[in-house]
């Protein structure tokens, strides 16, 4: 099997036996057993939508709130106006996928194999540093910190932002500790 993309690494995996397995809820979750290199071109299509989607629906979100963050007086019923289409979208995106993967897998059977937590964070020590996601998670919090000094009437944007960066860190630091676990 050659090389996999670190995303298609959070759906698929091979068995010991050479068998791909589909995870389609993520890797904590049930697996089933490709028998077909067609099947498998299905799940990865099935599995570039729903990462794909979420990120254009966070564009058309941050293009959509654009105006709101640029106006002096923005409440927050108007905030949620905006984010009504984005929402239904997302949700509509998720409930698809659901159907679709649920369908699909019905005719494929369960795989025993597992992907223990440890493994997980080790695969991800590997494909990048965690000081590099420590960096962005001080930036991000920084720049949000920024704009909460800036904007103040774009605290909401501000306190989600450093949400995101103190996730980063924290992230980093599993990392980390995973990382000298394997080195161990």
């Amino acid at each position: 099997m050659p090389e996999q993309r670190p995303i298609d690494r959070a759906f698929f995996r091979e068995s010991n036996d050479g068998t791909t397995v589909f995870f389609p809820w993520g890797l904590p979750h049930r697996g089933y057993r490709l028998t077909s290199d067609t099947a498998k071109k299905k799940a990865t299509r099935a599995a570039s939508f729903l990462l794909s989607a979420p990120i254009a629906i966070g564009v058309w979100t941050a293009y959509a709130l654009r105006p709101i963050v640029e106006s002096e007086g923005s409440g927050l019923s108007e905030i949620l106006g905006v984010l009504v289409a984005p929402g239904t979208a997302l949700i509509l995106v998720i409930a698809s996928y659901s159907l679709w993967a649920s369908r699909f897998v019905e005719s494929f059977p369960e795989s025993d194999l597992k992907i223990s937590r440890e493994e997980r964070l080790r695969e991800a020590a590997k494909l990048t540093e965690p000081w590099k996601i420590a960096l962005i998670g001080v930036l991000v919090c920084g720049l949000s910190a920024l704009l909460i000094w800036l904007q103040p009437r774009a605290w909401w944007l501000g306190l989600l932002g450093l949400a995101l960066g103190v996730g980063a860190l924290v992230w980093s630091s599993l990392l980390k500790r995973a990382a000298a676990n394997f080195s161990d």
